[in-house]
């Protein structure tokens, strides 16, 4: 089994995936390791970082190396991924509750019929 080692609050990790992204499942952030357990230490605070890494994903100091993935839309991925989540959470729980009130109006009226019908059935039963 690979280990993932997550560069924002360094720890070992077992990640998330959604579609080919790994995230964090402590800080919910992209996972930029490999799993080859290869890393670098930053000069400027001492954490842990990717091989490729332009910046320091700690304190922010550049490396030098030119940056080869537009970090632009996986800055904060935990800030859209928890939206995306919520509101995903709350269409679905509208739906259920929806259909589980449609469901038990019709169920509870369906029971009143019957029983309806059962009364009215024992009511003109001839006696013996």
């Amino acid at each position: 089994m690979k280990r993932f080692f997550c560069f924002y609050c360094q720890q070992d990790v077992m990640p998330r995936r959604l579609l080919r992204w790994r995230f964090c499942p402590r800080c919910k952030r992209l996972i930029t390791d490999s799993g080859d357990g290869f890393y670098r230490v930053c000069d400027n605070c001492g954490a842990n970082m990717p091989v490729d890494a332009a910046h320091c994903p700690k304190c922010g100091r550049s490396t030098g190396m030119p940056e080869t993935v537009p970090t632009t839309l996986f800055k904060q991925p935990n800030v859209w991924f928890g939206w995306f989540i919520r509101i995903a959470l709350i269409i679905l729980s509208l739906v259920l509750s929806v259909g589980i009130l449609y469901v038990s109006f019709y169920l509870i009226f369906a029971f009143f019929v019957i029983g309806l019908a059962f009364w009215l059935f024992n009511l003109f039963l001839p006696r013996r």
